[in-house]
């Protein structure tokens, strides 16, 4: 008997806000690991990791997309506000969309109303709500961004820091040099890591 829990891939109930049943969709090629869930219309791109016990709850808004080589570390939540927000992609509509190779680490949380762009980086404890975060940023460990605020790409959120104004968003500085491989370095590491785990251990799954 399999000691280990298996993901949870579940489709979302109905509810007024979100009256479709939808099931997520996985990439052959994602690796995703135990006690983690997925729930409603989430399409996982390829060569994503998602670790253990995040939760990824598309059950009260417009669908979110993970795009490829993300990884999503552990304990991370995703969600989205009830109802009609949303963020704009080529013409359609997202509850949460990260555009590709993010890097979202521990305990971070990451909800909608939010467009994350490529090679952006989401350290520990940080908590998004309602933002849209530009291309090969950095936001560091514990701060906030809230508030509708638009941050522009290779900008820089200092640990703890709030962004709850555009035009304190507006003034953030670059990416500081020492910070500029951060997130490729880890998305390099968690890319191999996750093939290791569905290649040697009974703790991570792909949906081929």
């Amino acid at each position: 008997m399999n000691q280990y829990r298996y993901p949870i891939i579940s489709q979302n109930p109905p509810v007024a806000e979100v009256t479709s049943i939808s099931y997520p969709t996985i990439s052959p090629i994602a690796v995703i690991g135990t006690d983690s869930m997925i729930i409603g219309d989430i399409t996982i791109a390829d060569d994503v990791f998602v670790g253990f016990k995040n939760l990824l709850r598309a059950d009260s808004g417009y669908p979110y997309y993970v795009g490829p080589r993300t990884n999503i570390q552990d304990y991370v939540l995703m969600h989205v506000h009830p109802g009609r927000e949303h963020v704009e992609v080529n013409g359609n509509k997202w509850g949460v969309y990260l555009e590709g190779e993010n890097s979202v680490l521990h305990h971070a949380a990451v909800h909608g109303p939010l467009f994350i762009g490529h090679n952006t980086f989401v350290g520990q404890h940080a908590n998004i709500y309602d933002a849209i975060i530009g291309r090969n940023c950095v936001i560091m460990h514990g701060a906030t961004v809230t508030n509708g605020v638009k941050i522009g790409d290779d900008r820089f959120v200092a640990p703890g820091q709030s962004i709850w104004k555009q035009e304190d968003a507006d003034q953030l500085p670059e990416v500081p040099e020492k910070h500029k491989n951060l997130n490729q370095e880890i998305v390099d590491h968690y890319y191999r890591l996750g093939k290791s785990y569905y290649q040697n251990t009974p703790l991570a799954f792909s949906y081929e």
